[in-house]
């Protein structure tokens, strides 16, 4: 993006048509009590994110310390995702049909499918979807299209976000397709598949892993008739973790690069065997060569309702979350491999060190399968605890008792990289503040 700068000149003609002096008279409505009147001291050097922190202190009040996740995830955003998303070349692009125009954004694409399908394990994989949840739907879909012949019935993990959980019922209702739940092993917190039939006859099966609870989850006693959907809300979990042996595998990217931002916008994934790419919902962008023998990009495939009859078309979901998948792919060219792997330990150990420190206060774990960063607390042995954190703006997790109500004090607990580093720190404020509950 090009800078132009302002230039003496240009300052004063502004300044005179808005009638001040000086650009000191333009800040005259800011309270002078709110006024830095001395430069800020930072010590330095210091990482962005740890810079991040200190400035917000500098604010007065420290931001709520938040160890929520639930299938958002608070990860740290570096500056340059900001800066290069927000360049004319993405800001002004609206949709790549017209290959001449938009190489920029299809080049974009490409990259954002090629990452997903190294993430998943996948063969191929689209250019977006609208996020988690549909993308997790538009694959079931996809399965009643290639299995017309299967069971009218859906096996879906007890392990789904309910929120996922939620989005799938609705659209099944209307396909007239049943959706059976599949209970979870109460020590392992993870699929228990051995008591259930009939999984290689229905339209598909659909796991989640890490689950909602944090469990590392597989498809062992999944029979290999079935037809296996994936589902990941944390996606950082694939850089370090075996990709699941599904045949389409889904999910959230807002784990990469993504705000949390009240809960949205985000980007859905979507990835699968080359040989299901007919089936595939969004769009396919492939790369080719131009009439000069030059390598260019354009949209391969894309089979919705903009380009053939509405009938045919194997989604009608048309919005693929541009920006965010540009967001995301920005993010993971910066990482590369090395970075988000060593990202992902960050994660897993943070909460490893969590997981035992709470523990040495009273806590105990609910699941003692493996996990990501992010279990299940038991916080009975101090039901307090919770009001108490909060009050010092500290939010120990998610109440999971709203989804069920026999995990009266049980807490959803995540921990990223944001508590790295502080990691000691806020172990012992929790231990402080917990110990006067």
């Amino acid at each position: 993006m090009r800078y132009s700068a302002i230039t003496p000149t240009a300052r004063r003609q502004m300044l005179d048509s808005v009638g001040v002096k000086d650009v000191a008279e333009l800040l005259d409505t800011i309270p002078a009590d709110v006024r830095v009147k001395n430069p800020i001291q930072v010590a330095g050097p210091m990482a962005e994110a740890e810079l991040r922190g200190r400035l917000e202190t500098l604010k007065g009040r420290r931001p709520k310390l938040s160890f929520a996740g639930a299938g958002l995830y608070q990860h740290f955003v570096p500056a340059t995702v900001d800066s290069l998303a927000a360049r004319s070349e993405w800001v002004t692009s609206y949709t790549p049909y017209q290959p001449e125009l938009a190489q920029g954004t299809l080049t974009m694409y490409y990259e954002f499918q090629t990452y997903i399908a190294q993430l998943t394990g996948q063969e191929i994989a689209n250019s977006g979807m609208y996020d988690g949840s549909t993308s997790m739907v538009e694959a079931v879909l996809m399965a009643l299209r290639i299995r017309p012949k299967a069971d009218k019935t859906v096996y879906a993990s007890c392990g789904l976000h309910p929120s996922y959980l939620s989005v799938l019922r609705t659209y099944m209702r209307f396909a007239k397709v049943e959706v059976k739940e599949v209970p979870l092993n109460k020590t392992s917190g993870r699929t228990d598949w051995s008591e259930v039939s009939g999984l290689d006859q229905a339209a598909a099966v659909v796991i989640q892993s890490p689950n909602f609870f944090g469990m590392i989850d597989d498809c062992d006693g999944v029979p290999d008739g079935a037809f296996k959907i994936g589902v990941c809300t944390e996606a950082l979990s694939m850089a370090i973790l075996e990709p699941l042996p599904v045949d389409i595998m889904t999910g959230e990217c807002q784990s990469f690069g993504i705000p949390l931002q009240l809960g949205g916008p985000t980007a859905g994934f979507f990835a699968t065997k080359k040989s299901l790419v007919r089936k595939m919902p969004g769009r396919l962008v492939g790369r080719t060569v131009d009439a000069e023998g030059e390598e260019a990009f354009c949209i391969t495939l894309a089979t919705r309702e903009q380009f053939i009859r509405r009938e045919k078309a194997t989604s009608n979901i048309c919005t693929s979350s541009g920006l965010m998948c540009l967001r995301s792919t920005i993010y993971l060219s910066m990482l590369g491999g090395k970075g988000l792997v060593e990202l992902a330990k960050k994660n897993a150990s943070t909460a490893a060190y969590f997981a035992a420190g709470l523990t040495n206060l009273g806590f105990t774990r609910v699941h003692d399968g493996p996990v990501f960063n992010e279990f299940v607390i038991d916080a009975s042995s101090r039901p307090q605890a919770f009001e108490k954190l909060l009050e010092h703006d500290i939010v120990l997790g998610v109440p999971l008792e709203q989804f069920d109500s026999s995990r009266k004090n049980q807490f959803l607990v995540a921990f990223t990289e944001l508590h790295y580093g502080r990691a000691e720190a806020h172990m012992q404020e929790i231990r402080d503040l917990v110990l006067q509950s």
